[in-house]
Order: C-alpha cells, then structure tokens, then sequence
C-alpha cells in the first residue's frame, strides 16, 4: 500500500493533497491568527466532539456515550444491521431516518479536532481522532450496513478523513492508527469507483462521487490506481458539470439550498483538477463554474442568507470551521472556499433556464420561482412552488419559503413542505399544482410547465409576469397568470384566472416571525424594523399557524396569512399590495 501514496505520507499530504484542497491548505494558514472569539468557539465544538457531544439534523446537543453508535439514528433510536448493502433496508416506516447515521459518518467533525489539535497542541485532540477512525472502521466492514449504502457519504467521508490527515501533516504519519486509516481510504476509493450514482439524469449524488474520488486520488496519486482514478473523475467534472448546470449558470434540480452544495462541489473538484492535472479543464468550465457564483451572490438577500426554494437537507461536502456553528442558509462559505470576494448584489437578474427571477429596488428585494422541476422532469428536489416569491426589506424577511424539514422520517410532513398551499402562491380548487404522492417523495410530475411571460429591469421598475398550466386539469380547467412589479417600497402582485367555470381560490403568505391583525381586505404584519401591510379590496385576510424549518429536522411554529374567494366564469382578476413602512426611527440598519 505504500507504493499507491509514494511510501512516505507526510509528502505526500504537503505535496499533493494540500495543493488539490486549497480550502483546507487556506483554513489552516489562518488558524493561528483566529481572534480569540472564534478560537475559543472552535475549540467549544472541538470539545464537545471529543465527547462525543452531537446536534445533527435537527438532534439538539445528544450525548452519545463513550462508544459512537455510528449506525444508529439517535434521534428515533433505530439501529441499521450490518446486512450487506444489497439487501439492507432504508426506510422502516417508523419515522426513523437514515440520513443521522449517514451525517454522523461524513466524519466532517474531525478537521475540527485536528484543527483544535494544531491551535491548543493538546494530543487529547490527536488520539481521539485515532480513536474514532478506529471504532469507525471496526463498526463499519466495507459493503457492510448503512453507512456504504449511498456512495455518496463513502464520498463525502472520504475527503473528510483525507483532510484531516492533511491537517496533522507529519503528525499523522507517525500516528500509530495511520496505516489503518490508510487502508481503508483506500478502500474507499475502491468502493466509490465501482459503485457510482450514475443515472441517464444525474445530480449531487453522482458529482459528489466524482468529487470525493478526487481527493482520495490525491493522496495515492503516486500509484498507478490513484492517477487512474484522478484522470477518469477531471472527465467526468467537466461533463457533469455540463449536464447539471444550466448555461445561466443554475443547478438543475430546482432547489437553491441543493444550488449551494452543488456549487461547493464543483469549487472544491475544479481546484483538485487544477491542481492534479493541470490544463485538465476547459476555459468554459471555469466560466460556467463563475456564473454559479454570480447566482449565489444574486439570490442572497441583504440579512445575507438564501431564500430556501426547493428542496434543502444542509449538506455540505468540506464544512471545516463552519461545522456546528455556521446557519445552513448562508451561502457566503461559497465565496471564501473559491477565493473570491463576496461582494453584495445590488441590480436584479433573471436567470430563466433556472427558473428564478431575481428583483431589487433599493432595500427591496424579491425572489421569484417560475420553471421547471428539474433533474429531466424528475423533480427530486422541487416543490409546489410556482409563482411564488420570497419579500424582503434590507436585512428583514417578510414573505418567506418555509423550507422543507425532513424527507423520509415524516413523508406527510415532506409533502406538507412541499404543498402548494405552503408557498406564497395562488391555490385553485383546493388542487395541487402538480399531484405529490407520499409514497413517491422524491418525483414531482410537471404539469404546471411554467414559464415566464415578461420580464422587464429598468430605472422605473422591476416587472415580472409568468404563466403555468398545473390547474388546466381541473374541471372546467383554470390557467394561473402572475404580474409582480416592484416600487421603491412595495410590491404589487395582479392573478388572473382564466376558467369557463367558478372555483375557490386561496392565497397563502406565509411570513417570518411577526405579529399579525388581519381586518377585511388587510392584514398589518408587525416585523422588528418594519411594517408590512397587504392589502386586496374585497378579500378577506385570515391568520393560520404555519410551520417554517431554518434547518433539517427542525420546525417553527410562523403565521401563515390566507385570503380566500371564488372566481367567475371567464377572466377573473385579483390585486394584492403589498407595501413596507419603517417602524418608528429606527430604521432598517
């Protein structure tokens, strides 16, 4: 085996894993220069880890003992068996969830010890990352239980353990569990190449096989395995970036959050490529890789956190200082993993192949969804949310997305998230805009074939108007057009249904936390900085609790405001006005 990294690891982690992982080689250098508030807060998480101390998915802070159930779901209590992983089950139907052992083994935790080890020089921090690889390996025999069940955590955890030796340069290569460690990277670089996530339509899945096999290629470049390895994953980036993102520069699974770990993906492969293999990428590559940025910055609203379109689980492929401390969110890591300057967006952008329509008006800021499911019509990752649109005013949230919560620990609850009636949009008939079905969590058909009908950005306003079909089914069948235009301190929204027959109509708005009245044809939504009030002539507003889930497996309770009424035969037109006033003197900061 130690031919496959050159016979001596330390070299081999300051040769070529460091210069593949910029990110990691970046964090490193500035560790010794942390300001003591954040040295004292990584070391608080190191501790914490070293004790075996989790808060995953939404857990809260779990004792796990002195041996880590590494396949189990502490959170329900269910236990995975250590059945090959062919015949191994997911799902039980007992609302436990694969995903918290799953997390639990990306092992993103351990860069945070070895970092704590380079910042306190304490070797506590050095042997419980040997203990923990160790139980990890014994707990976990290769094609063995859940954790070799999706290859894209082998992946994940494989470049997570690479960067953590990476971190303890010639300290791990003295380490006494180095060799074992060893062995089973390559192991797992073994695994991930026979047992791809490749599918004729792809997404994360796949690219984080492709990527993680990057980094474990690093590290036994010398041989001739890990070279293979290295050529065959730079072919498969650029393709897969290609087939993933939209030349506007959007991933195409419908889902911002699953926009952000794609987009860390391919940040952290093209580095590895340029390094490995250097002119193994084409300039439109990087280009397409740069417009994926520009996406990032544009939808990220000014209290710098993303809306939450689609789908959204908080994964993340190197977290290292972020992990346990950083809100799942807040896209900004993008820009310091890409060695680029965030700087904020301050013009609106349309990005029509992927479905988002970006509007800005000085301290206005809305985003729009009108597209496809993505993934080749699969909708994996999308919602019910055509239409629909995210308000803000400065750093304050006013109409949000609620987000997602979990996948099959809850698959009514999935669902729910994923409804049409827990999005800012118009629900006809009481139908769904595309049909959800609970035992399918992970499709969504798409009937609505939404698309944007008019788009104008100029000094006097910002127009959007789309168009789909998801209620022609209906009898008699109803089509849903939405104008959005936006004013210096207001949006107004115009809904036309066109039906040859009446239906009940009903419009959701779920807001952040505020306090709400609602009166007939207003409600007055009482934010920190500002007041929004929305106001339709003739409607009348009703409160509701909603839920809305900041991250995975957590859930808030947040008002949900409903107007209602029927339709008439032939075009039937609706107005809303939504318009923002600062609260007192004290403005929007």
């Amino acid at each position: 085996m130690a031919n496959a990294y050159g016979g001596d690891l330390a070299a081999a982690l300051r040769e070529r894993v460091l210069p593949s992982m910029p990110t990691v080689t970046r964090w490193a250098e500035v560790l010794d220069d942390l300001p003591d508030a954040q040295r004292r807060e990584l070391l608080t998480v190191a501790e914490e880890t070293a004790a075996h101390r989790f808060d995953l998915l939404g857990s809260g802070p779990t004792d796990l003992g002195d041996s880590i159930p590494w396949t189990r779901d502490f959170k329900h209590g269910r236990s995975w068996p250590l059945d090959h992983i062919s015949r191994l089950p997911i799902v039980f139907g007992d609302g436990s969830d694969i995903k918290v052992p799953w997390e639990l083994s990306r092992c993103q935790h351990l860069p945070v010890l070895a970092a704590a080890w380079r910042l306190s020089g304490d070797e506590r921090f050095l042997d419980e990352i040997g203990a923990q690889l160790d139980s990890w390996i014994d707990c976990n025999p290769v094609e063995f239980g859940p954790n070799w069940a999706c290859t894209m955590d082998v992946a994940i955890r494989a470049a997570n353990w690479v960067a953590t030796l990476a971190l303890l340069g010639e300290s791990a290569a003295h380490a006494p569990w180095s060799d074992r460690a060893l062995e089973s990277l390559l192991l797992h670089g073994r695994f991930i190449r026979s047992h791809l996530e490749w599918a004729k339509v792809r997404g994360n899945h796949y690219l984080s096989d492709v990527v993680g096999l990057l980094s474990v290629a690093a590290l036994f470049g010398a041989g001739r395995e890990g070279k293979g390895w290295a050529e065959w994953a730079a072919g498969e980036l650029e393709r897969e970036l290609c087939h993933q993102v939209r030349s506007d520069g959007c991933d195409h699974e419908a889902s911002i959050p699953y926009h952000r770990l794609v987009t860390e993906l391919f940040v952290c492969g093209t580095q590895a490529v340029h390094s490995l293999l250097p002119g193994g990428l084409t300039e439109d590559h990087d280009e397409r890789l740069r417009r994926m940025l520009e996406f990032a910055r544009d939808y990220t609203r000014g209290d710098g956190l993303a809306p939450q379109v689609g789908d959204a689980d908080d994964g993340r492929f190197l977290p290292l200082g972020d992990y346990g401390r950083s809100d799942p969110r807040s896209h900004l890591h993008l820009f310091v993993q890409a060695d680029l300057e965030y700087k904020p967006a301050s013009a609106p952008a349309a990005y029509p192949e992927g479905g988002y329509w970006i509007m800005r008006r000085g301290p206005v800021f809305a985003a729009v969804r009108c597209g496809d499911v993505g993934v080749g019509g699969l909708g994996s990752h999308a919602h019910n949310d055509q239409l629909s649109f995210e308000f803000a005013w400065g750093p304050e949230p006013l109409v949000i997305d609620p987000g997602s919560y979990v996948y099959t620990a809850d698959v009514e609850a999935r669902a729910r998230f994923r409804s049409t009636a827990f999005h800012s949009t118009l629900r006809i008939g009481g139908a769904e805009q595309n049909p959800i079905r609970v035992d399918r969590p992970f499709s969504l058909e798409d009937l609505t074939r939404a698309r944007s009908t008019a788009w104008t950005a100029g000094p006097d306003g910002v127009v959007f108007e789309g168009v789909h079909h998801g209620y022609e089914r209906l009898d008699p069948p109803a089509t849903h057009v939405r104008r959005i235009e936006m004013g210096p301190d207001r949006l107004s929204i115009r809904d036309v249904v066109t039906s040859e027959g009446e239906h009940e109509l009903e419009w959701t708005f779920p807001l952040a936390s505020c306090e709400v009245a609602c009166t007939s044809g207003r409600a007055v939504a009482s934010f920190r900085h500002v007041t929004l009030t929305i106001e339709s002539v003739g409607l009348d507003f009703n409160l509701e609790e909603g839920w809305r889930s900041p991250s995975y497996g957590v859930r808030e309770r947040t008002p949900f405001v409903r107007a209602r009424r029927r339709s008439t035969a032939g075009r039937s037109e609706t107005c809303f006005d939504l318009r923002v006033e600062r609260n007192g003197e004290r403005g929007v900061s």
